[in-house]
């Protein structure tokens, strides 16, 4: 009877490895444990999303770490959109709240980005939103149409901003005669410059963040909602116009469905190129469930915010993918508008 012979130091070794394979991959999987997440944001509602979010996503990230709020204002949200593309730590740490608009801004050509959009980590998008144009009191302006009869001082941030953007769509297309006075840093303000008499309105303001913190001026009468800026109206603004309704052709029509579609995915979190694939599915995974947690929801319902119409990442994918597979001669058409110097 022959005994198995002893195994040899190689072969040994290469049950051991085998034998700690699982333990190994294990160990190497990502881990925040004592770590800290950084949010940047704008201000305004992007702020307020994102320490709604905060409070909720680091529990489902491994190791639970800390996650803060690093408001990056100005220039809209290019700021956070050029920093997380060009500088932010590829390791999950860092991630950014970006307007919709960030998505289409190769479409339009637009100065001072210095980002791809569709190389970014798509995590997500909170929310759908409607943007409205809103004038004060103290303007006398009391309908859409007086934007096309005289000229209306409206507030504007940065070039990728829906107050900028919106409005010389609009100007281009439709014939309203809106004047963008440039240089505010977001909504907030934009807000007090309405308050203090320095423009008469906006034309781009997220009714999401009226309602969490402007919403006695509409009840009190202080400024007028003219008009929604999206392409399905919000429950709340029943009677209001859609901008689509000032559509007179089928090319005009197409042009603000191009430039609007982008209010289906208003409030979306972004993460660096090139993080590894491990912690992408991680950042997603968690986005993903956080949008659905019932306690989220609620913080959000607490705040006003609305949470109407989330999209995970592959949503956010796909929806891009069809908004840069525009006609050209639609997108010809958008660009010969957007003139943003």
């Amino acid at each position: 009877m022959h005994m198995p012979l002893p195994p040899t130091p190689r072969a040994a070794l290469f049950a051991l490895a085998l034998a700690a394979a699982p333990f190994a991959a294990r160990a190497q999987e990502p881990n925040f444990a004592g770590k800290t997440i950084s949010i940047y944001a704008a201000g305004g509602g992007y702020s307020l999303y994102a320490r709604a979010l905060a409070m909720h996503v680091g529990k489902r990230l491994p190791g639970e770490p800390v996650v803060v709020i690093k408001e990056l204002p100005g220039a809209g949200t290019l700021m956070s959109a050029n920093y997380i593309f060009e500088a932010a730590k590829k390791d999950g740490t860092e991630i950014a709240a970006v307007g919709g608009s960030v998505a289409t801004v190769q479409l339009y050509k637009t100065p001072g980005i210095r980002f791809d959009p569709r190389r970014f980590l798509w995590l997500g998008s909170i929310a759908s939103e409607v943007g409205v144009a809103a004038a004060t009191a103290k303007s006398g302006i009391t309908s859409i149409d007086e934007a096309f009869r005289r000229k209306v001082l409206v507030g504007g941030s940065g070039p990728t901003s829906g107050n900028v953007v919106f409005p010389t769509i609009s100007n281009g297309l439709l014939g309203t005669k809106f004047d963008i006075v440039r240089g505010y840093k977001g909504s907030e303000e934009i807000a007090l410059a309405m308050e203090r008499g320095e423009v008469e309105g906006v034309m781009s303001w997220n009714w999401s963040s009226i309602k969490s913190a402007r919403l006695d001026w509409v009840k009190d009468g202080k400024i007028k909602i003219l008009l929604q800026l999206a392409l399905t109206g919000h429950p709340d603004l029943a009677g209001v116009p859609l901008i689509t309704d000032l559509a007179k052709t089928d090319e005009q029509r197409d042009a603000l469905n191009l430039v609007f579609s982008s209010q289906n995915m208003a409030r979306p979190y972004v993460a660096p190129p090139g993080m590894p694939p491990q912690i992408a599915a991680i950042w997603r995974k968690a986005f993903s469930e956080t949008l659905v947690d019932p306690a989220f929801l609620a913080d959000l319902q607490k705040l006003n915010l609305d949470a109407a119409g989330p999209m995970s990442g592959p949503d956010v994918d796909a929806l891009i993918g069809k908004l840069y597979a525009t006609p050209e001669p639609v997108l010809s058409k958008v660009n010969g508008l957007m003139e943003i110097k």
